[in-house]
């Protein structure tokens, strides 16, 4: 089970291949970043960072996935992973309401689960339904779609 630290460090790692300002950023502010604080690594890790990155244009920019939300702890996982979940759902709402951070598409994958689905409103996403399983159909659209997508 991946945690909420081990996810920002992972996309800070990914930010900081990909843009070197953010990368140099990171470096200068060189601190501890081993915090309990899910809070306070978001912030010096990804927040701050990507506050410097307003001379990037937006077709530059990132897309930001997040793979299986719904296994990253909370719901049906042990108790000392819930607050981490809640966190974690807290900090993309976080993400979305925040100029220079809502410039990146995030990308998030889950199962359907109310605590997701609540946190992220129609007028601030987009809910994409995707058969999978005994669900899919040889002739459903979302089946050709995924078919081109993994193809190209």
């Amino acid at each position: 089970m991946i945690t909420t630290n081990s996810l920002w460090y992972v996309v800070t790692c990914n930010l900081a291949r990909f843009y070197p300002s953010f990368r140099q950023h990171l470096v200068k502010h060189n601190k501890q970043h081993s915090s309990s604080d899910i809070n306070r690594l978001f912030k010096n890790l990804i927040e701050t960072p990507l506050s410097i990155l307003g001379d990037v244009l937006c077709e530059k920019l990132s897309v930001i996935v997040i793979d299986a939300l719904d296994k990253c702890g909370g719901l049906r996982h042990d108790l000392s992973a819930k607050d981490d979940y809640k966190g974690l759902l807290c900090m993309f709402k976080h993400w979305v309401q925040v100029n220079h951070l809502k410039k990146f598409k995030l990308v998030i994958t889950s199962r359907s689960e109310d605590a997701i689905t609540k946190m992220f409103p129609s007028f601030v996403s987009t809910h994409v339904n995707i058969p999978s399983g005994s669900e899919v159909k040889p002739e459903d659209s979302a089946s050709d779609d995924i078919r081109a997508f993994l193809k190209s």
